[in-house]
């Protein structure tokens, strides 16, 4: 952290106009959260498969044997693939025959293969200052014993629930989604957060005069982000304000 603090003083002071008045350290209150979601694979729809759903759409197919017989490929493939598609909610056995679900029949027309959802989890960081999800988990945060951001007790009230917007607007952010021709991954579902614990993230501030404009300003280095944090500034400014 000192070698740090050294460095970011330098950075300021290489602006000849400006002062560093006064520095310190405090530790930013984040909570982890555990959130949990699905995420679908799309790809567009072999030629076997659309041919497959067809044949089960237009006869009265029993078994896989029928199936690969009518279209002359391997009777453990047709199995395999009409497992897969069962599992996909595509087609399914009623009164002893293949039928096409309604998930299925749109995906024909569609010629669209969504596969079955898979379930997945990430560790975020929430912070009640920002109102946000501020990251992912990292392993390499820089850890030190260190008093709470002094206004952070003020901005207990603004706690949000993680509404699924928030948690939404944070898997995007962190790549959930993907699209790559021919394969596409879609954000699906997403279950509430899972608040996991509690930690401080070592931040570093500094009181700021610039000469030439009379005027005094924060910045605040964030290590958990490793930049300069508007929003805590903001904070601080705001709050030097209604002081005076």
């Amino acid at each position: 952290m000192d070698s740090l603090q050294k460095k970011l003083q330098r950075e300021l002071q290489q602006q000849p106009n400006l002062q560093i008045e006064k520095s310190s350290r405090w530790g930013l209150p984040v909570e982890t959260v555990n959130i949990s979601y699905t995420t679908i694979k799309r790809t567009t729809m072999d030629i076997l498969m659309k041919m497959m759903l067809l044949t089960i759409d237009k006869l009265p197919i029993a078994d896989p044997k029928m199936v690969a017989d009518f279209l002359a490929v391997d009777s453990l493939f047709a199995e395999d693939l009409l497992e897969k598609m069962k599992r996909a909610d595509m087609i399914r056995k009623r009164k002893g025959v293949f039928e096409l679900t309604q998930n299925g029949a749109e995906q024909l027309q569609s010629g669209i293969y969504e596969q079955a959802p898979e379930q997945k989890e990430i560790i975020m960081y929430y912070s009640a200052c920002h109102e946000n999800i501020l990251c992912e988990e990292k392993e390499d945060l820089i850890k030190t014993k260190i008093e709470p951001f002094r206004l952070a007790k003020k901005q207990k009230h603004k706690m949000k629930s993680l509404h699924e917007e928030l948690l939404r607007s944070a898997l995007l952010s962190a790549g959930v989604e993907m699209s790559e021709d021919p394969l596409q991954i879609v954000l699906d579902k997403i279950n509430p957060a899972a608040h996991i614990s509690k930690q401080l993230i070592p931040c570093i501030e500094f009181s700021v005069y610039n000469r030439s404009e009379n005027m005094r300003f924060t910045r605040v280095w964030n290590t958990l982000l490793d930049q300069w944090d508007e929003q805590l500034e903001k904070l601080i400014d705001q709050e030097k304000a209604s002081a005076t």
